[in-house]
């Protein structure tokens, strides 16, 4: 009882995190960023939304990247090289919050407690 509960708590949390986080990169006087790493990290990096939202962010920009407008094509690439390194740069972080986030709690998905 007691694991799925700390489970569904930090799912919420997990989803008001991001939520303030795209709300913050929407509005330029809160910032994102603080909130979308813990957000994404409470969620864990298998999470199915997550991983829905990402490929559809990558399918975007390669969309954009390959119209035949030239401002359109030049701002598509600048926005798919900007996504890729700000990936590179974040990924490890929510990795390292996710493992964290799993000592503090104390459940690894990878080795679920036995009941």
């Amino acid at each position: 009882m007691y694991l799925p509960m700390l489970m569904l708590i930090r799912r919420i949390i997990g989803a008001l995190f991001l939520l303030l986080g795209i709300i913050g990169l929407l509005m330029p006087v809160l910032p994102g960023w603080p909130f979308l790493i813990p957000g994404i990290a409470l969620l864990g990096s298998r999470d199915p939304w997550l991983r829905f939202i990402h490929l559809g962010i990558i399918r975007l920009l390669k969309f954009i990247k390959n119209r035949q407008t030239p401002w359109l094509r030049r701002s598509g690439e600048r926005l798919f090289d900007a996504y890729k390194k700000t990936r590179t740069v974040v990924a490890p972080l929510i990795v390292r919050s996710e493992r964290t986030i799993e000592r503090w709690v104390g459940y690894t998905p990878k080795n679920p407690p036995q009941a």
